[in-house]
Parts: structure tokens; sequence; C-alpha cells
């Protein structure tokens, strides 16, 4: 049996601003005694492929970024500032035009749990170049990404990947690469034009999922079902072929520059009466995107749950934390008892699949 090793340190959410009670740990769970890191590229050159690499909360500087090239596995504390009091968020950083990139070798890799920040560029690249993009079966579970996530260098890059339950502040480029989404946040990006942008001549393959304001671009042959898009002029552009079913607009239009083929649609929902708490159009962790009570969205998907990322019978988890039993609060008493004991008071959780 693997013993898995959970540690903690208490951490702000953006990189320039952590505040640690101790230095942040990567503990590497892979071939031999588990290894304990506090640089985490130095765990990753370390780390044997398919290690599991348990992060614990606080940030981590990945300076001039990383090309990674084998397969690991990297679970985090978790991203939602609401149930990461006692360990802090997890957060890999990059600066400038550093960016996490995922080369030719990379391919099964695997994060959970963890926030990805740069201001300046993409959070994470597959490859650093054509020639190494080809990249497949990577997968992010209850990650946040800060700035835009690109999966290829150029087209077309042959990656695939899954994004479930993730928080994306930035445009998603598939560069002709193919990913399933599934309940997924989509935070409105001015001045972006395509939120989602370049699967084609297909590869885009969307469920359950919010995107505010936002609107796809060059998505050809798309299948869209059960999400919400409050973008006003056509949330569909240039994206001929696309398969929309069982969604909820704020416009009347679906489609604009293109044609497509859709169902059971619904239309003409303002955005401000579409979610529980949503008032700005953008997307902050004090939001619930909920459907309001009597939206027409309520059990209108195509599995008879609701649109959006409440929907299916594995509705988004509010929390955002791994699968793994994750501390969620830790009180430490300010002295001994008549024993000489410290008490301490922990609480965990694990969040169910």
């Amino acid at each position: 049996m693997k013993t898995i090793h959970l540690l903690f340190a208490a951490a702000g959410v953006a990189c320039a601003t952590t505040l640690a009670a101790q230095l942040p740990r990567i503990v590497v769970d892979g071939q031999g005694a588990p290894m304990v890191f506090s640089d985490l590229g130095a765990a990753m050159l370390a780390a044997p492929a398919n290690s599991n690499l348990y992060l614990s909360g606080g940030s981590f500087f990945v300076e001039g970024g990383f090309a990674l090239s084998k397969p690991l596995h990297f679970i985090g504390a978790g991203m939602h500032p609401d149930s990461t009091n006692g360990t802090g968020a997890t957060n890999i950083c990059t600066t400038g035009s550093g960016k996490f990139a995922l080369i030719s070798g990379a391919s099964g890799t695997s994060f959970t749990g963890i926030m990805f920040t740069n201001e300046a560029s993409p959070t994470i690249s597959f490859g650093t170049f054509s020639g190494n993009q080809f990249v497949t079966d990577v997968d992010f579970l209850r990650c946040m990404f800060s700035n835009g996530v690109n999966l290829g260098v150029e087209e077309p890059s042959g990656t695939t990947s899954s994004f479930t339950e993730c928080i994306f502040h930035g445009t998603f480029a598939g560069y002709g690469g193919t990913s399933v989404v599934n309940r997924c946040i989509f935070d409105y990006t001015p001045g972006t034009g395509g939120m989602i942008t370049i699967f084609r001549p297909t590869g885009l393959y969307m469920l359950n999922s919010v995107v505010l304001g936002g609107k796809l671009d060059h998505c050809l042959n798309a299948s869209i079902a059960n999400c919400v898009f409050t973008h006003m002029g056509g949330a569909i552009w240039q994206s001929q072929d696309a398969q929309v079913s069982n969604c909820l607009f704020s416009d009347t239009l679906i489609f604009s520059n293109c044609t497509g083929l859709e169902e059971n649609n619904v239309f003409g929902i303002p955005a401000d009466a579409i979610f529980v708490n949503e008032l700005d159009g953008k997307y902050q962790f004090t939001d619930d995107l909920h459907l309001a009570g009597s939206s027409p969205g309520a059990g209108a998907g195509n599995d008879g749950t609701d649109i959006g990322i409440y929907g299916t019978d594995s509705p988004y988890k509010p929390g955002g934390v791994p699968h793994t039993p994750h501390y969620r609060r830790i009180e430490v008493a300010t002295g001994t008892d008549a024993s000489g004991n410290l008490p301490v008071n922990v609480r965990v959780a694990a969040q169910p699949d």
C-alpha cells in the first residue's frame, strides 16, 4: 500500500503576494522511497516517469518556464480559497514570456487541484515549437488558469486533452487539437475576440459549461451540448457546421458568419436572470452559477438534468478540491494543556468524483 503524504502551508492567491507559514513542499511518490522538494523544477527533473507529485498549498515559481518531457501526475491542495483555509491554494507560477509547456514525451500527464498563474503569457502550452507539440491524453481536473491555454504551437497540433470542472480567465486555443471540455467556466476576457478558438477541422467537444460574454471562434464541426452562453450577437462565430443542442443563450441568435445545426435550445434569457448570483458578467468565487429558480434551463439538458455546470449525474463541485483527503481547517491551540500536549483540531474532507 502506498502512503500519501499530505502537506500544508498558508498561501495567497497571486504569486507576487504569497504569504506562507512554511515553505511549500512537493512529495514525489514514484519508484523507491518518497522524495521531498521545495523547488518544483528540481522535483520534476528528479521524478521518474509516471510519478505522483503531491504539492502543498503555496506558490511554486518556475522562473523562465519549464518544458515537461515525461508523464507526471500533479496533485495540488485545491484552487478555491473557501476550501483551502487550512492549506492554502496550490499555485504554479511562471513569469514574463515563460510558460509551463508539455512537450513530446509528456503524453498521459494529469493535473488536479492547481492554479496556473502568468499575467503576461499563456499559462499552459502544448509544445514549444511545431516539432515537439504532439502531446496526447493530458487531463486537467479542477484547475484554474489566469491566462491563456494553448493546446499546440501551430496547426495541426494533434494533441488530445480533457478539462473537467476548470476555470478559464484567458483564451482557450486548440491549434487543431482535440479536447473534451466538461462542466467548465469561461470568464469573459475583453478584447480577445473568440474566447474558445482554433479547433479545426474538428476537435471541440463541449458539455455543460458556462461561457460568460465570450464566443467560439473558428471551432469547425464543434459539438456543444447543455451549455450557457451570455454573449450578445451570436456566440458561435465562424464555426461552420457546429452542432449545438440543449443550450441556453442570452441572445436570440446562435450562429454568426457561419451556419450549423441546432436543436432544443433556449433563447433570449437576459444574462442577469440566468444564475442565482452572477451580477457583473465576470466570474469570481463568490458567484453562484446554479440556474435561477423557474429557469427554462432546469431539466432541459439532453440527459434530463439542468443546462450548465450543475447538470449531469455528477454536477460541478463548488469547492473544487481534489479527490484525495483534504485539509479544510486547521486550528492549533496557543499553548499546551495540563499534560503538556498541544491540542490541534484538523477538519478533513474528500470531494467525490
